[in-house]
């Protein structure tokens, strides 16, 4: 065995181990804040891009930033992910189309902030199975097609109070903090990647997790007293953009990482060491 690794062998390492063209990839909530950041790097390595989402108007609004060789490799499914049957129906005819996936990005967050004391037994059917059911559900459906073919890559989208409790003085009030039932659903997707990640290395696939911590909410001016309490709590001294996220998705999606799997990726300007 080699004491180190040459730099040839690193070039010829890299160049060996290029992201695949030519993968199909589904990406849930595939043109929101974080799905798109997965969507855009996708399609720049040549993959078909396939979104699930309810929202048609923000597929053609985030397709028109395309340029015209790409949007031929974007695909949109209007899915409600409350509706099993309907996400079944779906993938079928996904896979009827496409014969494959190789790449699944589960990004979906099914819940809002809001007073403890409102959620409710219809809160929790429709936040955690939203969040937590879609995410089992779809990988369960996909998985399949990546065992035949023995190469898959599953990222699902963590949240920082899935691996702790959140700190309520951050957000000055409690009705402004995160759902408990988010924040439940979170939690098992935290665990439910570990134990597949476990399951599924055999049939060379790799699952992880991508946890971000404070970014920017869509279409949301946040109180600046609100913003410096986060700021306060975080060791970088800022809540995260978008861009802080580009490398860590990269990494996640290339095909260079072979040796990572049931991780994960925590970017969140150190909050959760504090």
């Amino acid at each position: 065995m080699d004491k180190y690794l040459s730099y040839k062998s690193l070039l010829t390492y890299k160049k060996k181990n290029k992201s695949k063209k030519n993968s199909i990839a589904i990406v849930t909530g595939g043109v929101g804040r974080i799905g798109s950041i997965f969507t855009g790097q996708l399609l720049s390595k040549g993959s078909k891009v396939i979104c699930l989402s309810r929202n048609i108007d923000n597929y053609k609004n985030y397709k028109k930033t395309l340029p015209n060789k790409l949007k031929k490799n974007l695909f949109w499914y209007e899915v409600d992910f409350n509706s099993p049957d309907k996400v079944i129906e779906v993938l079928k005819n996904i896979k009827k189309k496409f014969k494959k996936v190789d790449v699944l990005v589960n990004n979906i967050c099914d819940g809002k902030r809001g007073k403890f004391l409102e959620y409710n037994i219809s809160s929790l059917n429709k936040e955690f199975w939203g969040t937590f059911g879609s995410t089992m559900l779809l990988t369960e459906k996909v998985l399949p097609m990546m065992r035949k073919n023995k190469y898959g890559k599953i990222i699902n989208i963590g949240s920082i109070w899935g691996i702790q409790a959140p700190k309520f003085k951050t957000y000055l009030n409690l009705d402004n903090g995160p759902s408990p039932i988010i924040s439940s659903s979170k939690g098992a997707i935290t665990q439910y990647t570990k134990h597949l990640a476990s399951r599924e290395a055999e049939n060379n696939i790799t699952i992880n997790l991508l946890i971000p911590g404070f970014f920017p909410r869509k279409g949301k001016v946040e109180n600046k007293k609100y913003i410096k309490s986060i700021n306060s709590n975080i060791p970088l001294k800022r809540i995260g953009k978008l861009e802080d996220l580009v490398n860590s998705i990269e990494f996640l999606l290339s095909d260079g990482n072979l040796y990572f799997t049931g991780q994960s990726i925590i970017v969140d300007g150190g909050y959760t060491i504090w």
